[in-house]
């Protein structure tokens, strides 16, 4: 079996290509012209240079492939360009390429984000219904129904989505590095938030890999996350893995600004949390990673690169 990862070189793509090389799978990763190939590398994973923009540059990468990781799609912090086109064009190319080439197997990471923020402390379950309220959240749930929509009209190819929980550790630019940043600096400064679902992007990556070796309806939604917990806790735990010293404070008047970017500021704001455990165990989910062991994998992330914090 051969697997093609779109967006391998991404946060949460060079976590699922880590993955499936510890599963021993044969895998392909696409890559933009820039990209820094050292997780392809490092895992044995082919690059393939591909654009989701250009339907003709994705048949190479998807010859001879038996299932498609799709995980190419920029979260508006990261100051990257072209969510929505990626989403919208770049999905129904990705998905005519991937059924002229003869592919089985599709399964696409997207986000509880689609829920929407209006409604604060929400919980979600897999019946909610999808409220976007941003551009980026209604990107993505077009992005979801274009799926749906060809798994419809295209049986013989089981197509899965799995929806993250907001997702924290090594490598992730918009939360993480911001908390070390912050901690470096002696105060962690957090906006006001409640309890809420976050997912280890290495928990992430089993779900997909279950979603997609499983018996999985297709057409069928999942929700993924590792734990709930308030961002306090998250970062109470990162610095005591690092054996960082820092006070943590409530963003306001007196105690200063966060230095988390716009939209992750509002998706703590918002605290979406996945109702129970969804029903990803039923495909023998289990979260690898809890709170305490997050705190350790980005600590370790943090002692083996300390020069991230300086980017």
């Amino acid at each position: 079996m051969t697997n093609l990862l779109l967006g391998a070189t991404g946060f949460m793509g060079g976590h699922l290509v880590e993955y499936l090389f510890k599963q021993g799978e044969i895998s392909r990763g696409t890559f933009r012209a820039g990209s820094h190939l050292k997780i392809l590398d490092s895992s044995g994973v082919q690059g393939v240079e591909a654009d989701l923009l250009d339907h003709h540059s994705l048949h190479e990468a998807l010859e001879g492939v038996d299932t498609v990781y799709s995980l190419a799609s920029p979260m508006p912090d990261t100051g990257a360009k072209g969510y929505e086109a990626l989403n919208r064009e770049g999905i129904r190319n990705l998905l005519e390429a991937a059924r002229e080439a003869g592919v089985m197997t599709f399964v696409h990471l997207s986000t509880l984000d689609v829920y929407g923020f209006k409604k604060k402390n929400r919980t979600i379950s897999e019946s909610s219904e999808p409220q976007p309220d941003h551009p980026y959240q209604r990107a993505k749930l077009e992005a979801d129904r274009l799926l749906l929509d060809f798994a419809e009209k295209n049986p013989s190819i089981k197509v899965v989505i799995v929806r993250s929980a907001r997702a924290i550790g090594p490598r992730d630019r918009t939360v993480t590095l911001p908390i070390l940043k912050m901690a470096e600096a002696g105060a962690v400064v957090l906006p006001p938030g409640e309890l809420m679902s976050f997912s280890h992007p290495k928990d992430v990556a089993q779900a997909m890999h279950k979603s997609a070796t499983s018996n999985s309806l297709r057409g069928s939604i999942y929700l993924v996350k590792s734990f709930d917990s308030i961002i306090d806790d998250v970062s109470a735990a990162i610095l005591t893995a690092s054996g960082r010293h820092a006070v943590i404070k409530r963003q306001g008047f007196r105690t200063g600004k966060t230095l988390l970017p716009g939209y992750a500021e509002e998706q703590i704001k918002a605290s979406l949390r996945i109702q129970g455990e969804g029903t990803l165990p039923d495909l023998g989910y289990s979260p690898s990673y809890d709170i305490r062991k997050l705190g350790e994998d980005v600590a370790e992330w943090y002692r083996r690169e300390p020069w991230v914090t300086e980017e």
